[in-house]
């Protein structure tokens, strides 16, 4: 059922974060206050689509305060354990593998083929590690893009153009004056080139599957979900797959 605004009395929409009528923030119905970001005023006036609608729920330039919002905190838990299980999961498979190839084939020794699958397994399961650990370790930094570009990679220098990859570099100026390089790799996942611009200003958050968070929402082209990455209108409130609340 609608509520009404704790500002100015008027009805609200089903579920809405902000008032449509004077901008108020509101609360969600986990009762988390849904404040307008930290360093700026909520949103006051409408801001208008290409087509001349008005776009509700468009938030002011801010950094949200929700990156510890219990739901998202429960959902990055949730990650990291589903992670450690896959890890472990799959850690196995070499040395298994090998054995089994030892057993049906006469082209290894048994010993050998146990030895080679439990080398690969322990670098598996090793890595699987350093990504978690990284991820706890992780700093959250602000930063504004200075400048993106693109360069050919290839593993041999002799193979004329064959075997190369291309690198996608965003460099950014932090506020305390650093430096940050994110570098993403063809054949991977790409986030950050696709999402950030030059003049950008950004926080990074490390604990987050997705970790980019544009200060100003409203030039962006989507909000991603922190958790499952599924791309929101930016007006949304909370993300239309996983249900999650959204940083904004």
């Amino acid at each position: 059922m609608a509520g009404y605004c704790t500002e100015c009395g008027r009805q609200l929409d089903d579920g809405a974060a902000f008032c449509k009528h004077c901008g108020a923030a509101q609360k969600d119905s986990a009762g988390y206050s849904v404040q307008a970001p930290r360093g700026a005023a909520a949103y006051k006036g409408p801001v208008y689509a290409g087509d001349g609608a008005v776009r509700q729920g468009i938030p002011a330039p801010g950094f949200s305060d929700r990156a510890s919002h219990p739901e998202i905190l429960a959902a990055v838990k949730k990650n990291r354990k589903a992670a450690g299980i896959f890890a472990l999961f799959l850690a196995p498979l070499p040395v298994i593998g090998f054995i089994i190839y030892g057993i049906a084939s006469d082209r290894m020794e048994l010993g050998k083929a146990a030895a080679i699958g439990g080398a690969v397994s322990a670098v598996m399961l090793l890595f699987a590690l350093i990504g978690l650990i990284k991820g706890r370790a992780g700093n959250t930094y602000e930063a504004a893009v200075t400048d993106k570009k693109t360069r050919r990679v290839y593993r041999d220098r002799g193979s004329g153009g064959n075997g190369g990859y291309t690198e996608y570099v965003i460099e950014a100026k932090t506020v305390d004056g650093g430096k940050k390089r994110i570098v993403e790799r063809e054949g991977s996942q790409i986030i950050a080139w696709n999402y950030l611009q030059v003049g950008d200003r950004f926080r990074y958050h490390p604990q987050f599957n997705f970790p980019y968070e544009l200060y100003d929402k409203s030039k962006a082209p989507y909000i991603a979900c922190v958790s499952c990455l599924a791309h929101n209108p930016v007006e949304a409130d909370r993300c239309k797959k996983c249900g999650l609340p959204l940083l904004k």
